[in-house]
């Protein structure tokens, strides 16, 4: 074999192994390649799962604390109406005992306690049933009283006050959740309440 004859061997034995060394470089990189590729999509599919499961616990958070705040809003709503509920019913004691108010002086009278009672405070339209009723005892008027009577004795160390303010405000705490639950009922099946809190 002459020296180009070796000179042309060599360089094509040469350029085989450049190329197989390119190959199999080639094949490492594209290895690699997916490699990356599957990492990166994995990573992907990891940081999705991440921020699903962080929306959804923020989502929650956040509706938790919207029920929270509407609940106290309702709350201070309902305390609110209970207080205008409570001065509507004592404007409307007046026309209530105008209605029947001998037969509910009557009834109220009669509950007072047998007793040496010294004034006796009464609506003015019930002066006259006092006087008849307590001739002995000093009758005042206050119009402020819707129906009934307060009661003192000489030195006012007892009083007695059975007049229908008294009596509607004793009675309010067991009448208040009646009609507040019959309020929500109406409020709950308007067609503007909204009971969908999951979108």
């Amino acid at each position: 074999m002459g020296e180009t004859e070796l000179k042309i061997a060599l360089q094509q034995e040469g350029a085989s192994h450049i190329r197989a060394i390119w190959q199999e470089a080639e094949a490492v990189v594209e290895k690699r390649r997916r490699m990356i590729d599957t990492e990166l999509e994995q990573l992907r599919d990891e940081t999705d799962r991440h921020l699903q499961a962080e929306l959804a616990d923020l989502r929650s958070s956040l509706l938790f604390e919207a029920q929270v705040q509407a609940m106290a809003c309702r709350l201070r709503a309902e305390d609110a109406v209970g207080v205008q509920l409570l001065a509507l019913a004592e404007t409307m004691l007046r026309d209530l005992a105008g209605a029947e108010r001998t037969r509910l002086w009557s009834t109220l009278a009669a509950e007072l306690p047998a007793s040496p009672w010294a004034t006796l405070t009464v609506h003015p339209e019930d002066q006259d049933l006092a006087r008849q009723a307590f001739p002995d005892v000093t009758i005042q008027a206050d119009e402020t009283l819707a129906g009934g009577l307060v009661a003192s004795n000489a030195d006012a160390t007892v009083t007695i006050d059975n007049s229908l303010s008294c009596r509607l405000r004793r009675a309010w705490p067991d009448l208040l959740p009646k009609l507040m639950a019959d309020l929500r009922k109406l409020v709950d099946n308007h067609e503007t309440a909204r009971h969908d809190t999951t979108r």
